[in-house]
C-alpha cells in the first residue's frame, strides 16, 4: 500500500507507474482498501506529471519565419499562431 507522499524520479518513471496503476485498477482484482490506496497515489502521479509538462511547456521555443528572418517565439504564442 501507498504510505506518505512519494517523488518520482522523472516523467517517464511517474508514467510507466501511473499506467501500472491503471491496470491494476481496472482489472478490479484490488480490494477496496488497496484501490484507493492506488487511486490516491494515481492522483499524485497524475499532478506531478502536469507539473512537469507545465514546466516543459513553459521551455520550449518555437522557431517561426517572417519576412525570410527566422526568429524565435514561447511555445504557447506559437501555438497561436500556427497559421503564419
Amino acid at each position: 500500500m501507498a504510505t506518505g507522499k512519494k517523488t518520482y524520479k522523472d516523467f517517464e518513471t511517474a508514467l510507466e507507474r501511473l499506467e501500472e496503476i491503471t491496470g491494476q485498477l481496472e482489472s478490479g482484482e484490488s480490494k477496496l482498501e488497496e484501490s484507493l490506496a492506488l487511486y490516491s497515489e494515481g492522483v499524485e502521479i497524475a499532478a506531478f506529471c502536469s507539473k512537469a509538462l507545465a514546466e516543459a511547456e513553459k521551455k520550449v521555443t518555437v522557431l517561426k519565419e517572417r519576412n525570410k528572418q527566422l526568429f524565435e517565439e514561447s511555445f504557447e504564442n506559437g501555438q497561436a499562431e500556427d497559421g503564419e
